[in-house]
């Protein structure tokens, strides 16, 4: 029938270049661990995966291209991971989920979670032309755990008294610092930091009374 033939050739293309986006990120993200940034060539990147140079640069420009590309499709990664954890939840309830969510990064793809953050701590360097895709990311991040919170404060969950988005860039610190620990050194115990940081949570945001009716004040 016409038209089928041309159909079946699009999603064929459309498959070819998901598969070969997907083995260039693997090899990036292998070769960042191994050898560093400055050691993560195009020509090495090609190489891992299978394909010339040339279709490395033909599809991602420069090397800073394909950085800030391998960063956001991680970044993507840890965000369906924290929605699919959060759900409709708010407060510290959202929070701790978040941080449950972390703990499973950390554990089920550690390779990502070093890629991501090696290019997030290079990223303070004024000379990383993907700086623009951290900055992205880090106001996404830090919207998404102020909304969190000011939805738990309308629910009654949260003390009217905490200023939203104070609390918010001192959570993603807190959860920063915890990843920057681990990269460090690897033997952290982070299981037993996640449960601390987790018990922190409800200690630092609900410092605060309730009322009669269960609400903070």
């Amino acid at each position: 029938m016409p038209g089928v033939a041309p159909a079946r050739l699009r999603r064929t293309q459309l498959e070819r270049t998901a598969l070969s986006d997907s083995r260039l990120v693997s090899a990036a993200i292998s070769l960042l661990i191994e050898r560093g940034i400055s050691g993560t060539t195009l020509i090495a990147i090609g190489e891992r995966a299978g394909y010339s140079r040339g279709l490395v640069t033909h599809r991602f420009g420069s090397k800073a291209g394909l950085l800030g590309h391998v960063h956001d499709t991680v970044a993507s990664h840890w965000i369906v991971r924290v929605q699919a954890k959060v759900g409709v939840a708010t407060g510290v309830n959202a929070l701790e989920r978040v941080v449950d969510a972390l703990y499973e990064f950390i554990a089920e793809a550690p390779a990502e979670l070093r890629a991501l953050y090696l290019l997030r701590y290079a990223s303070i360097d004024p000379a990383a032309e993907y700086r623009a895709n951290v900055a992205k990311f880090n106001k996404a991040q830090r919207r998404d755990v102020q909304r969190w919170i000011e939805a738990g404060q309308a629910a009654g969950e949260l003390p009217e008294t905490l200023t939203p988005h104070i609390s918010a860039e001192l959570f993603c610190s807190s959860a920063d610092g915890l990843i920057y620990r681990w990269m460090v050194n690897p033997s952290l115990p982070v299981r037993e930091l996640h449960d601390q940081l987790r018990d922190s949570i409800r200690d630092s945001l609900c410092a605060s009374h309730l009322s009669e009716d269960g609400r903070f004040r």
